[in-house]
């Protein structure tokens, strides 16, 4: 399921991807009837994009590589929106992650990034995801869509605010007053 994508994903291991801060995640749920496997969709400027899939979705990930690590004090804050293509039950999700935490959910995908080792780590992206389908798994949702903003650490507080994405003619739409 989800964290069998986020395995894919993290198995990307070298020096380039050392250090490597996701900037957007696409789940969505469903056969993509090409069996399992994880192809790179995008690598040009720093901009890293690759899709994972098996029986049960796919999983697209937008990485910033070469990128100086977030810290603290540079945070931007801990305000997310979570797309959804669906009926979601929940408008608002607050998540907080432990550092014990973070370090199961590394260790279960295989991800040795080292922004998300020590007593604080970098919450990773796809755990902020995987959580917030969680608590969305009883509604009707098939596709999620999450963009990151700033950097979250463990022991922080994730507002989530959840929304259905518009139907519009062509690309997929964010609400009025929304950013990439």
């Amino acid at each position: 399921m989800f964290r069998d994508l986020a395995r894919m994903t993290a198995s990307l291991k070298g020096p380039c991807y050392e250090g490597a801060l996701i900037a957007r995640a696409v789940w969505e749920r469903g056969e993509d009837g090409a069996g399992s496997g994880m192809r790179i969709l995008r690598d040009h400027h720093g901009l890293l994009e690759v899709v994972a899939y098996d029986g049960s979705g796919r999983l697209t990930v937008t990485m910033m590589l070469g990128r100086s690590a977030p810290t603290r004090e540079r945070a931007k804050g801990r305000a997310l929106s979570l797309l959804v293509d669906g009926t979601p039950a929940k408008e608002q999700l607050s998540l907080c992650f432990s550092a014990e935490a973070v370090h199961a959910f590394v260790q279960s995908v295989g991800d040795t990034n080292a922004l998300h080792a020590g007593p604080a780590p970098l919450v990773p992206g796809l755990a902020i995801l995987e959580a917030a389908l969680l608590q969305l798994s009883g509604d009707d949702v098939h596709r999620a869509e999450l963009r990151f903003r700033g950097a979250s650490f463990a022991g922080e507080t994730i507002e989530v605010t959840v929304q259905q994405r518009r139907a519009a003619h062509g690309p997929a739409c964010w609400p009025a007053g929304r950013g990439a």
